[in-house]
């Protein structure tokens, strides 16, 4: 399991860059029932994308992979 670095006190992960697989991220933020869907969409969103063979980087940034459900 990744370990994530503290969130802030406003919930937030530090500034910078973060690299995850996807199943990290949706293991550590994917945890209520609203961010299980937005992870499955996330989810077939990537799986698109890849299958394009053109994918570089999928960032996720936003309330998603904040502390906040």
């Amino acid at each position: 399991m990744k370990a994530w670095p503290e969130f802030n006190e406003r919930g937030d992960l530090p500034i910078g860059i973060h690299s995850a697989t996807l199943n990290e991220v949706v293991e550590q933020f994917g945890t209520t029932p609203r961010r299980t869907v937005i992870a499955r969409r996330m989810e077939r969103i990537y799986q698109l994308t890849r299958s394009t063979g053109h994918l570089a980087r999928f960032i996720v940034f936003g309330s998603f992979v904040t502390a906040h459900g």
